[in-house]
């Protein structure tokens, strides 16, 4: 039941309340919108926030149904500008949640002055300037796949999820770009990703994420984006290259607190470590944006789609690992097996029937 005061009801019952419908749009990185479909602003809420007018703004009838579910409205906002208009060009109003509310605007503030009639997440849309909502309630996020996993060969679990048990932040690598386009981030001081073998050195991990390494026999240095213990004394070592060659056979490289393991082979460029990964830009006109990456050449990142502008020098960013889900990846890449969920030893299909 939806409680409000008696003065309200008596208006209702009148047919002389006042009724104004505010809108609250929350965005996953917690920015808030306050908007209402009255002629003027409104203050609200015990916090006192500002409701905007909205002109024009519209929405579909909000349908009940006896067992309490409420059913998918649209709803369309035109003259889109300022923040709101930022946020859409940046792509933040993905898993956004909606809610309505009426109220009985010309009283003050009052728990009982005012009911919710939608709370719900939304698919957005914006096509000149006009921003259309499909809002979905609640309830209808119990319209998921159980078992929650398929019995597949490939992983269910995304990378850096709570299943996966990764931590995202360890795998950032944070750069400065030199130049680009809106396709393309070139940081020269970067260098190329190379991957090399190693073996030498029972200790966990002597070299971590994020040291820089450097070689005694040539005079290539770098900075380790990830390593990978196969067994306790041999794996692989992810590494961007700053200055001099890449590192070379039986080279001992070195950080610098000093532990040390050795090249096991000739350090080979890596072109698929960021492919299916996520470039995440940090400073400049598109800071906030995020992109996947289709490719990574030598010291230049190309996303799968452009960014709104062209990146320039000293934009910022921070790139992440891609993962195809596969258990070789997983092994060979991540050393991340217990958190596998794949199903890879299913017969086939033609092999169970025979």
């Amino acid at each position: 039941m939806i409680s409000v005061s008696a003065a309200f009801q008596a208006a209702i019952a009148a047919e002389t309340v006042k009724i104004a419908e505010l809108y609250i749009l929350q965005l996953a990185d917690g920015t808030v919108y306050y908007k209402t479909t009255h002629q003027k602003d409104i203050t609200w809420d015990a916090a006192g926030n500002v409701y905007s007018s909205v002109t024009p703004m519209s929405r579909q009838e909000i349908g009940c149904r006896y067992n309490g579910e409420f059913d998918e409205v649209e709803v369309a906002l035109a003259n889109v500008y300022g923040d709101l208009f930022e946020s859409v060009n940046l792509n933040s109003l993905e898993n956004m949640i909606v809610t309505i509310k009426r109220i009985r605007w010309d009283q003050a503030f009052a728990a009982d002055e005012e009911y919710i009639v939608f709370l719900g997440s939304v698919d957005v849309r914006f096509n000149r300037k006009v921003l259309s909502f499909t809002c979905r309630p609640y309830i209808d996020s119990l319209n998921i796949q159980v078992p929650a996993h398929i019995f597949q060969e490939s992983c269910n679990h995304r990378l850096f999820s709570d299943g996966c048990g990764l931590v995202r932040a360890t795998y950032a690598y944070a750069g400065t770009a030199t130049g680009g386009s809106r396709t393309t981030v070139i940081d020269t001081t970067r260098g190329t990703l190379y991957k090399i073998a190693f073996d030498g050195g029972a200790e966990a991990l002597p070299i971590e994420i994020g040291d820089t390494v450097t070689g005694q026999v040539g005079a290539g240095t770098g900075v380790v984006v990830n390593v990978v213990y196969l067994t306790a004394t041999t794996g692989s070592i992810w590494f961007v290259e700053q200055a001099g060659v890449a590192f070379v056979n039986n080279e001992e490289l070195q950080n610098a607190g000093g532990d040390s393991v050795i090249c096991n082979g000739i350090a080979a460029e890596d072109i698929t470590y960021y492919q299916n990964g996520e470039m995440e830009m940090t400073s400049g006109d598109n800071s906030g944006q995020r992109r996947p990456i289709l490719m990574n050449l030598a010291n230049t990142v190309t996303v799968m789609w452009p960014f709104v502008t062209a990146i320039v020098g000293t934009d910022t960013y921070n790139i992440y690992p891609g993962c195809d889900h596969s258990t070789s990846i997983c092994l060979a890449r991540l050393n991340n097996p217990d958190h596998f969920r794949g199903f890879p030893y299913i017969p086939l299909y033609e092999e169970a029937m025979t």
